[in-house]
């Protein structure tokens, strides 16, 4: 749970942290060359942690926790580490370049898939619950109407008497 929990506030600040240690690693490590991919990735980057980790909150049972699901911890963590990784442009920057993108497209449906489904689920039980309340007394699976002693009714225009 504590690295679902670390992971789930992790996730807005790696929104600015890849980013800023992409532009920091091709400054230390990187080749001339590779600076102009960098600088328009680098916005695509920023946009895409944000729709993931978007998708993630907008789940209530993520919210409630405050804490990310473990499929998320594992997609969006790898993806994550792949970024971490290309940021020390090696020799296999490229295949980590590669393998971040895949992955990244990987955790931006596997959130939206789950984001879909708890919604499903959820819609699908307030519509039970409204279905079987709206079901005539008497029939099978119909809500006994509740006893809570006597109403006194009265129109508008009458005024209750005086309390004494």
């Amino acid at each position: 749970m504590l690295a679902r929990r670390a992971f789930f506030y992790w996730q807005f600040a790696a929104a600015a942290v890849l980013p800023a240690w992409l532009l920091l690693g091709w400054a230390l490590w990187g080749s001339s060359g590779s600076f102009a991919g960098i600088a328009l990735a680098t916005p695509f980057l920023v946009l895409a942690l944000l729709a993931v980790a978007g998708f993630t909150v907008a789940r209530r049972s993520v919210r409630d926790a405050r804490a990310v699901s473990w499929l998320d911890l594992g997609v969006a963590g790898a993806w994550h580490v792949l970024v971490i990784a290309l940021g020390f442009f090696g020799p296999w920057s490229s295949i980590f370049a590669a393998l971040s993108v895949a992955v990244g497209i990987v955790a931006f449906w596997s959130t939206a898939w789950q984001l879909v489904a708890e919604t499903r689920k959820r819609v699908r039980s307030v519509f039970a619950s409204l279905e079987r309340a709206a079901r005539p007394p008497g029939s099978p699976g119909a809500q006994a109407p509740v006893n809570r002693g006597e109403y006194i009714v009265l129109p508008p225009s009458q005024t209750p008497p005086p309390s004494r």
